[in-house]
């Protein structure tokens, strides 16, 4: 992983809190990823966070433009700093739905770098020509459905602190392949308690 900002760090931290629901396996398959030039460009949430969202590339060769993807490369920024991601668009179903993955993560050391993993994260969008609406589905919800034996899914759970294991202080992690991961996402689509209102953003065109 590439090392530019200390921010970064405080970012992937901040994926791995106990905020959405993380996997270590994409929650898409290729044959699925859908590029849709509109919805690139400079949005601006109502939490006055600034987003940019631009198509990714990858390298060509020496003094070459960087070869076109599929994806996006996401450049969030808030109050806290700016951190980067990797967003592939897919549909399941009638629904629209973005795969973040960190592209950069940084950290004051190499050390430190080396000890944390990137997770996927998912998420439901709505789109429309000056607006996205972007609903990650929520941590305490699934540990809820857990609890209660609604689900049986791969996952592990990741005490916040080394002296939390057995406690209620802990993360989930999904490790299901994305065919379950899937399944899990179209049963839940359209339960509004599965998505958190706190980390529901609401990002329009910025025409400037």
């Amino acid at each position: 992983m590439k090392l530019k900002n200390v921010f970064l760090l405080s970012a992937m931290l901040f994926l791995m809190s106990g905020c959405f629901v993380k996997s270590l396996h994409p929650f898409y398959r290729d044959n699925e990823v859908i590029f849709k030039k509109e919805i690139t460009g400079n949005w601006t949430g109502a939490d006055s966070s600034v987003w940019k969202i631009e198509q990714s590339g990858k390298f060509a060769g020496l003094f070459k433009p960087d070869k076109p993807e599929n994806c996006y490369k996401i450049s969030y920024t808030d109050r806290k700093g700016t951190a980067m991601f990797i967003v592939h668009l897919f549909r399941l179903g009638d629904k629209y739905f973005l795969d973040f993955y960190p592209d950069e993560v940084e950290s004051v050391n190499d050390m430190m770098t080396s000890h944390l993993v990137p997770m996927h994260t998912v998420a439901r969008v709505d789109m429309s020509p000056d607006r996205i609406v972007i609903r990650w589905y929520d941590e305490e919800w699934l540990i809820g459905l857990f609890r209660q034996n609604k689900i049986r899914i791969a996952h592990e759970k990741v005490p916040y602190e080394m002296s939390g294991a057995g406690s209620d202080n802990y993360q989930v992690i999904l490790t299901a392949s994305t065919d379950d991961l899937q399944k899990f996402m179209l049963k839940y689509s359209d339960d509004p308690n599965a998505f958190k209102n706190d980390y529901t953003f609401i990002l329009n065109k910025d025409y400037r």
